[in-house]
């Protein structure tokens, strides 16, 4: 009997970042249900000091786990039923390296971002897929040395809970200004460059890319986060399929002197647009007025 409870602890401890099966046991991406927020939905937050929407987006419950550097790779299936994804990346403050991406089977890449951070801990990276029901695999893969381990959560929202998330960067999409990228003439270039300045009371900043009314084709983008002048703190490499598949991030950017630099690396046909907004206001003893377009 002894021998047995130990080796089925040993098998368990093995199939930690095995790739999931449909079991819910099984996986190791955290399935969200009623029992995290019930049906109300997510907790308010307020403006000032929290998301400026009063809508939290990401769960501080999603459970991570250590991926190691040096091109270590994990996968997870995604139940077939889901629409969308949530995963956060982050380090204890060691500069972070990684790629993840979404893939429909053995050669079809819906969505992939690859990150490269300064400080993982200081500006953890947070990203939310949306794409077509199926069966799906998710990929991590550390990019940096052996040295740069990661920490990396995912969770699958519940149906009510995906509901809110649709609901949201609908109207995020629709209530705000949105600024178009043309693509480039040069294959592997870039093409269209814009540049957001950031005011010092933005904590976060949450980015949509989206080529629905642009012709429905995928969008690649290229972000460089500064923090002075031409100070790179913070690179992005995103693909995004387009059509109904938004590509939804959230940027930190703590402190003062922040600005998010973007090109489309899209041909010049296929153009996409995107939205810049305020995530989370600080609080510094009152409203300033200026925690939305605050570039225009």
């Amino acid at each position: 009997m002894k021998f047995t409870a130990l080796a089925l602890s040993l098998v368990a401890s093995a199939s930690a970042f095995a790739p999931a099966s449909k079991s819910v046991s099984s996986t190791a991406l955290n399935l969200g249900g009623n029992q995290q927020y019930g049906n109300m939905g997510p907790p308010s937050a307020p403006m000032v000091g929290g998301s400026s929407s009063g809508f939290e987006m990401f769960s501080p419950e999603i459970p991570m786990k250590r991926i190691e550097g040096g091109g270590t790779v994990r996968t997870w299936d995604i139940p077939p039923e889901t629409e969308r994804l949530q995963y956060v990346l982050e380090t204890n403050g060691r500069p972070l390296k990684a790629k993840v991406e979404l893939w429909e089977g053995p050669v079809r890449l819906l969505h992939s971002m690859d990150v490269n951070l300064e400080d993982g801990s200081q500006t953890p990276y947070k990203g939310m897929l949306a794409f077509p029901k199926g069966q799906k695999a998710l990929k991590i893969s550390t990019t940096g040395s052996q040295e740069f381990p990661c920490t990396f959560g995912a969770e699958v929202p519940s149906f009510e809970r995906t509901k809110q998330l649709v609901a949201f960067q609908n109207d995020v999409w629709e209530s705000n200004p949105k600024h178009t990228m043309q693509g480039t003439v040069s294959e592997s270039g870039l093409g269209a460059v814009k540049a957001f300045p950031i005011s010092d009371n933005i904590e976060s900043v949450q980015i949509m890319w989206w080529s629905k009314d642009t012709g429905k084709r995928a969008a690649k983008s290229k972000i460089e986060v500064l923090q002075g002048p031409n100070s790179i703190r913070q690179v992005f490499d995103m693909h995004c399929e387009g059509t109904t598949q938004p590509y939804h991030a959230i940027i930190e950017t703590p402190g003062t002197g922040w600005t998010i630099r973007m090109w489309s690396k899209s041909p010049m046909e296929y153009p996409h647009e995107i939205v810049v907004e305020p995530h989370t206001v600080a609080d510094h003893g009152g409203m300033s007025g200026d925690e939305s377009l605050w570039w225009e």
